[in-house]
């Protein structure tokens, strides 16, 4: 999955912005200012880093809407932007974290910095092998930041943004993280909304419904485990009511389960896709559907055709 916050281009902006300011407009300033500014000025000039930092914080204190403060501002965000990037490098999510949350109390609606940390957060905690859930919470957090700025209009700049790939993945990181803390209910809507948020995407809409395939397989497995523990004579018989509860109850949890790898097939069949564990996904389907209609698998085909019409490619 292509990630959206590469920072190449907007680190090359700063760049230009910092050979081409002007020194000679601190003269049009008020004296304080003027005094705030050249302190800046001179620490950087000599490669002062940490005064030049410090000259500049004080000037954007007093003054957050002076003449150089956009300027300021910009220059301050280069090296915390590099320090992102640097702390994603070594994949050290903490730091990431950390360097990510300074950057926003200068910039809160920078969208490259809330979907990064959600996104890498995925890539690199939530979707390793094993999964580690030390940031969950900070996974939620940054991808309800990230969709409420995505809902308000804002965009990814300095590249190529997908606005429904984005949201789908987001709500796919929420799903994830409910999933480990076994909230079931909220995990299958939070699979279903980022479904569909973006319905063309194979990748996702595929992933998200072999995770809801597994969230409806439990309840299954459990309802058919309740049912086989009668006697084989009396579900041969199926004249009680405990039996035919029962039995019920494996045909409800059946028909979600049903649903999600049908899906999977006629959507891996429509864009020609994951064969090996397509095939796999139709012999558990042939199971399920044959135990939920009495052996009688003759309708899942037509129901597969139907689906894929659904996945179709459209032109």
């Amino acid at each position: 999955m292509k990630s959206f916050h590469s920072f190449g281009p907007l680190a090359l902006t700063l760049a230009m912005c910092l050979a081409a300011a002007p020194s000679t407009r601190a003269q049009e300033a008020s004296a304080e200012e003027t005094v705030l500014y050249q302190t800046w000025f001179g620490a950087n000039s000599q490669g002062m880093q940490d005064k030049a930092a410090e000259a500049a914080q004080a000037y954007l204190e007093k003054f957050p809407k002076g003449q150089y403060a956009a300027y300021l501002k910009n220059w301050l965000m280069g090296p915390k932007l590099q320090a992102f990037n640097a702390a994603l490098q070594a994949k050290n999510t903490d730091e990431m974290i950390k360097v990510g949350r300074d950057i926003l109390k200068q910039d809160p609606e920078n969208l490259s910095i809330h979907y990064g940390i959600a996104f890498n957060l995925r890539r690199l905690e939530l979707a390793a092998s094993p999964a580690n859930f030390g940031h969950a919470k900070e996974a939620v957090e940054f991808s309800n930041s990230a969709l409420k700025l995505i809902e308000a209009g804002k965009v990814i700049e300095g590249g190529k943004f997908n606005k429904e790939a984005s949201t789908a993945i987001l709500y796919q990181i929420q799903a994830i993280v409910a999933v480990d803390a076994k909230n079931t209910d909220e995990a299958v809507a939070l699979y279903t909304k980022s479904s569909a948020a973006d319905p063309g995407n194979v990748g996702i809409v595929a992933y998200n419904l072999l995770a809801l395939a597994s969230l409806h397989k439990a309840p299954y497995d459990a309802a058919v485990g309740v049912y086989r523990a009668f006697p084989e004579a009396d579900r041969q018989a199926a004249t009680s009511p405990e039996v035919k509860a029962a039995l019920d109850a494996v045909y409800a949890k059946a028909d979600p389960l049903i649903d999600a790898w049908a899906r999977f097939v006629a959507l891996t069949r429509a864009r020609n896709v994951a064969a090996e564990t397509r095939e796999q996904v139709l012999g558990s389907l042939k199971t399920v559907y044959g135990t939920r209609y009495a052996g009688d698998a003759s309708g899942l085909e037509p129901l597969i055709t139907k689906l894929q019409a659904e996945y179709a490619p459209k032109s």
